[in-house]
């Protein structure tokens, strides 16, 4: 009994969680390791694009260093996701001299209760927001139900040691620019 708890202590230390980080397999001329501690920097004219692995995601960053808009086309760009499964990105315009993030995969919308909770425990929280009371707002403790107008088809999971092609479209004036990158993860 007394080694019960420095072996289940040890057992989570070794067994812990997968850490991943990605490497740009293609095209050739940008293949290059994403880690954790510095930006991977890729240049492919007029954009550059900074990578790099946080919280086992692939942030990456697209920079316009140009004196005009560009506009990332959502619906022409997309990422294939490991399971084959093609999947659009949102768009945007990334104004001159500014960047645009992209996270891969993206993070799925979280819907929880601000409501009044009960716990035990040790803690604190403090806000602003009015709290309702029985006596002034009668359905205080009804069921909120919450609609969420995302298309689902944005998310999806990037699990194991896999491929993503993503393929990015860009509009520049009446210029069409196509960026097409695959990436694979890497368990670390």
């Amino acid at each position: 009994m007394k080694l019960l708890g420095p072996s289940l202590l040890l057992l989570l230390l070794v067994v812990g969680c997968a850490k991943y980080e990605y490497d740009i397999t293609h095209p050739p001329d940008f293949a290059t390791h994403v880690g954790t501690k510095s930006d991977a920097v890729t240049n492919h004219e007029p954009l550059v694009y900074r990578w790099r692995t946080v919280d086992n995601r692939l942030v990456v960053r697209i920079y316009n260093q140009s004196d005009a808009p560009i506009e990332l086309m959502g619906e022409k760009s997309t990422v294939v996701a490991p399971g084959g499964q093609s999947h659009p990105l949102r768009g945007q315009t990334i104004a001159p001299q500014s960047h645009a993030k992209l996270i891969l995969p993206p993070p799925r919308p979280r819907v929880y209760n601000a409501g009044p909770t009960f716990g035990v425990g040790v803690g604190a929280q403090v806000d602003n927001r009015r709290r309702h009371h029985p006596i002034h707002d009668p359905y205080w403790d009804e069921p909120r139900y919450l609609v969420v107008y995302d298309d689902d088809a944005i998310y999806w999971d990037w699990k194991g040691e896999t491929d993503v092609r993503l393929t990015l479209v860009y509009q520049r004036g009446d210029e069409t620019i196509r960026h097409d990158f695959t990436i694979h993860r890497k368990k670390m």
